[in-house]
């Protein structure tokens, strides 16, 4: 596992996610291809994937960067999916 705090949106440039979403756009598969391009939206620009420690009270915090990406604002409601990270492989 990388050590770097960035998130999913770094690791993907810019170009590449227009071409996926090209790619899924230039399809005859019609509902499928539609399908497809609600996937591809939803992990490539809604979505931020971080490493962070549980603090006291079970709190975590998302890094400003991802607040900023997802533009987060108080109070709004995101979806979160925890999975343990053994420290050994970082």
């Amino acid at each position: 596992m990388s050590n770097s705090s960035g998130g999913l949106l770094d690791v993907v440039p810019d170009e590449m996610l227009g071409q996926i979403v090209k790619k899924f756009a230039s399809s005859e598969l019609g509902d499928l291809q539609n399908q497809g391009r609600i996937i591809a939206e939803r992990l490539f620009t809604r979505n931020a994937i971080f490493a962070a420690k549980v603090q006291q009270n079970h709190r975590i915090n998302i890094p400003k960067a991802e607040v900023e990406k997802l533009d987060l604002k108080e109070g709004e409601l995101v979806q979160v999916v925890l999975t343990s990270i053994d420290e050994n492989d970082e």
